[in-house]
């Protein structure tokens, strides 16, 4: 397959990987400011994330590149800024997927995270 179809339809070197990311706070109030703080962060690394939650959740995507890009350093400077939060109580990062072709699957058990 030519190249220019490989990055067209997102296959082999241009796969965009991401991790389902659930976070719980341990407050209700001021959540409008959170996710603001939180895509902020995402932003200003030139990330990209989309998602949604309510009252203490929030859901997202994270897009975390390609092959070319080490993901997990970007996965471990998401959390360090979790750990840095006096408002996260926990959260749970689930299995690297395709965004593209990969199988989210909404109901997803995820191992949790918890602050020491």
């Amino acid at each position: 397959m030519k190249k220019r179809i490989r990055k067209k339809k997102h296959l082999t070197e241009f796969t965009e990987w991401g991790r389902q990311l659930v976070i719980t706070r341990n407050r209700k109030n001021g959540f409008d400011e959170f996710p603001d703080a939180f895509i902020g962060t995402i932003e200003a690394n030139g990330w990209y994330c989309g998602g949604g939650g309510k009252e203490d959740t929030l859901d997202v995507i994270v897009e975390l590149g390609r092959l070319s890009v080490d993901r997990d350093e970007k996965m471990k400077s998401i959390i360090a800024w979790l750990e840095a939060r006096s408002d996260v109580q926990s959260w749970k990062v689930g299995d690297e997927f395709d965004l593209w072709y990969g199988n989210f699957d909404e109901n997803l058990k995820l191992p949790v995270g918890r602050k020491i």
